[in-house]
């Protein structure tokens, strides 16, 4: 007799009952431990029409289908027991000689041990049906043998990414050495730059306070790097030793950042003052220049000049006044000069003219006054004269008359 196994889930009772073979175990579900109402009414229905019963419901989602380690057997088929056999059931044995079998009745105590280990078996043990289960011992060395490849990839890739690892941390570490090295020859530069802006005094910035900034950045000292990137490290040391590198690195950076800006500022304030000194020398200069402009009149061989002067100290007032630039300042400023000079050395000029017509007027009259007063000096005494000259002729011509003739009022 066929009958449904009880153990089956509702799963497995759904897929047995959805094959129409197995339809005339309908009967059976409603008594089955896995079944539900629809399933029920559903096979009630397929008793009654089973033309129109359809397929069999889904479980319901609460069931939850059972994880089975071996496979049962869905349908049992139940054999008659064998304590119900009677003991004259004959059992068929061949005649050797006539070739046909004969019944002989089975004698008593034949089946007793079968009905002994039979009576060992539980309710449970009776339901099922003996399974011979073989061992797959190539499908286990399979999965073995794939775990142990698997372990191996595994620790294969580990120790690869571990190498990677340690290779990028090595190469990351000598980059970070290779910047240090490079942000000190920029901070020398930078030093060397910046030297002969520390020499400057407060009189020649306009700011001072941009002269005491630049000299307390110079004073920063950057720290000595005793870190070193030796490949027998690990990887974690390497890029610790690469963080501390990095950052020592961003902090000199900023102090050539500030270096640069201070020397700039310094500059500025520089340029500022030296514009401010030439704009106070300009200022000097036209007032220079417009008192030369008033000395110099009527003072000068030609007035062009003076017309020079007075243009270009109106130029410089303009300027002066438009402009805020160095290079133009310095520009006026020799330009005024230069005019300045012209006047000066047409004034004098002039002045050497007057000095040499009086001179000249002065020799005219000078040979009658001299003969006067040679007239009116009296002769010297004996006492006066030398004992050589008493002695001798005197060395000197007595004045008299000239030998040459007077030049005629007329020619003849």
């Amino acid at each position: 007799m066929r009958r449904i196994n009880p153990k089956l889930d509702s799963y497995e009772l759904a897929d047995l009952m959805s094959d129409s073979d197995n339809w005339d175990l309908l009967a059976q579900i409603h008594d089955h431990p896995s079944t539900w109402p629809e399933l029920g009414q559903w096979a009630a229905h397929a008793i009654a029409h089973p033309e129109t019963a359809g397929a069999p419901p889904e479980p319901l989602p609460d069931r939850k289908p059972k994880h089975r380690l071996l496979p049962i057997t869905p349908i049992i088929d139940d054999e008659l027991p064998r304590d119900t056999r009677n003991n004259s059931t004959p059992v068929s044995k061949l005649d050797k000689r006539t070739g046909t079998t004969i019944d002989t009745p089975m004698r008593v105590g034949e089946h007793v041990e079968d009905d002994a280990s039979l009576a060992e078996l539980s309710a449970d043990d009776a339901d099922e049906v003996a399974v011979h289960r073989h061992i797959p011992f190539t499908r286990i060395a399979g999965i073995m043998l794939a775990l142990v490849i698997v372990t191996g990839l595994a620790t294969g890739l580990v120790m690869a990414k571990r190498n990677y690892d340690h290779r990028e941390a090595l190469t990351s570490c000598n980059h970070a050495i290779e910047q240090s090295d490079i942000v000190r020859i920029e901070w020398d530069k930078a030093l060397k730059q910046a030297e002969p802006y520390a020499k400057l005094q407060d009189k020649d910035v306009r700011d001072p306070k941009s002269l005491e900034l630049l000299g307390k950045i110079m004073q920063y000292q950057p720290l000595a790097s005793t870190e070193n990137c030796d490949p027998s490290l690990t990887a974690d040391r390497l890029d610790r030793t690469r963080a501390e590198t990095e950052k020592a690195n961003s902090q000199l950076r900023i102090q050539i950042r500030n270096l640069h800006d201070t020397v700039d500022t310094v500059k500025t304030s520089q340029e500022q003052q030296q514009i401010d000194n030439a704009r106070s020398l300009l200022s000097q200069t036209i007032e220079d220049s417009d008192r030369l402009y008033k000395e110099s009149e009527n003072k000068v061989r030609d007035d062009n000049t003076r017309a020079r002067l007075s243009e270009q100290i109106t130029r410089a007032r303009l300027m002066m006044r438009d402009h805020q630039d160095l290079d133009v300042y310095n520009r006026i400023i020799q330009d005024l000069n230069e005019v300045m000079q012209i006047v000066r050395d047409s004034m004098t000029a002039v002045e050497n003219k007057e000095i040499s017509d009086v001179g000249r007027s002065d020799g005219s009259t000078q040979p009658e006054s001299e003969s006067q007063s040679l007239n009116r000096q009296p002769a010297p005494s004996s006492e006066e004269l030398s004992p050589s000259l008493m002695q001798g002729n005197p060395t000197w011509d007595a004045p008299g008359q000239s030998a040459i003739p007077p030049f005629p009022n007329k020619l003849r």
